[in-house]
């Protein structure tokens, strides 16, 4: 499919990946509409989301939308997560359905995949074990959205599809505590402890486990470039850089980047989260797309915007 003529619509606008992904747009002078989350209270109300893809009678949706963040989020909030998910999979794609929209990407979560399954995370190991125990009801909503792409395709022959991202970091962000993944919490603490003079910074668990970041731009184009080119009918697909640091890498990266010269304190009274997550993004690679920018350099591309945003 060609963008350049498409109608778009991005669900989610506000978060993290709609951003980019309207940001990407933008740049491209695609056109592309963004419907978000204050729009349609919370994706609870289905008359704003009709009104909206008929406003826009979109040939191609991507759904960035639905409630996320770290750890502590997940274990306090798990029910509010998995409603907004839930509210998502049922009244935007419910929508996109019922209007037929050829062509939907739909944004999944590597939390999808179970606790333990084999490194790096293929999607053959999709609902192959349990999830991990801290973000379980996120997890099981996200999954729902993805098996609906996996459902609207086999009943209505539309070329509906998930796409899985590696962790999200970048510019784009809100950069709220409460909703923030490891390395935008990081860079918010230490730069309010460099701020403070605070002599320690706390990073939850032991810092052993490892994650693959993913700057938003590259997730942004990537997710563009699957639009344009994806056989829909070959199901899932991750997106991610082929590399992972550990959470003490991270934090020691984000460190350098703040100038936060204290100390980080690792409490091991937390919990650590998977040990590992790297996705296998072997697929997107075979057909020829590429991340473009390193975890360093799109780490200060986010602390510059952080900054710019407090000014």
């Amino acid at each position: 499919m060609n963008l350049t003529s498409a109608r778009m619509l991005i669900c989610g606008g506000e978060t993290l990946a709609g951003a980019a992904l309207a940001e990407e747009a933008n740049r491209r002078g695609l056109d592309a509409a963004t419907l978000a989350a204050a729009d349609t209270s919370n994706w609870a109300d289905p008359d704003a989301i009709e009104a909206a893809f008929a406003g826009q009678d979109p040939e191609v949706v991507f759904v960035a939308a639905g409630e996320s963040g770290g750890i502590a989020l997940n274990r306090a909030h798990p029910a509010r997560l998995l409603e907004s998910n839930l509210r998502v999979v049922l009244n935007v794609l419910g929508t996109a359905a019922r209007r037929r929209v050829p062509r939907l990407v739909y944004l999944a979560s590597s939390c999808c995949y179970p606790r333990d399954a084999a490194q790096p995370l293929c999607v053959e190991s999709l609902m192959t074990g349990p999830f991990e125990p801290t973000n379980a009801a996120y997890s099981a909503a996200k999954l729902a959205g993805l098996m609906t792409c996996e459902a609207v395709r086999t009943e209505h022959g539309l070329a509906w599809f998930a796409a899985i991202p590696a962790t999200l970091f970048g510019p784009e962000d809100h950069f709220d505590p409460d909703h923030a993944h490891v390395a935008s919490g990081l860079l918010v603490r230490m730069h309010e402890a460099k701020q403070r003079n605070i002599p320690a910074v706390a990073v939850w668990g032991t810092g052993r486990p490892r994650r693959d970041f993913l700057f938003s731009r590259d997730l942004a184009d990537a997710l563009f470039f699957l639009a344009e080119k994806y056989d829909a009918a070959k199901g899932p697909i991750n997106v991610g850089p082929d590399t992972d640091l550990s959470i003490a890498e991270v934090a020691q990266a984000v460190k350098k980047v703040v100038g936060y010269e204290g100390q980080l304190e690792f409490d091991v009274s937390k919990p650590d989260g998977t040990p590992l997550k790297r996705l296998d993004a072997g697929p997107l690679r075979a057909m020829g797309w590429q991340p473009k920018t390193d975890f360093a350099a799109g780490l200060r591309e986010t602390y510059a915007a952080f900054c710019k945003l407090k000014r």
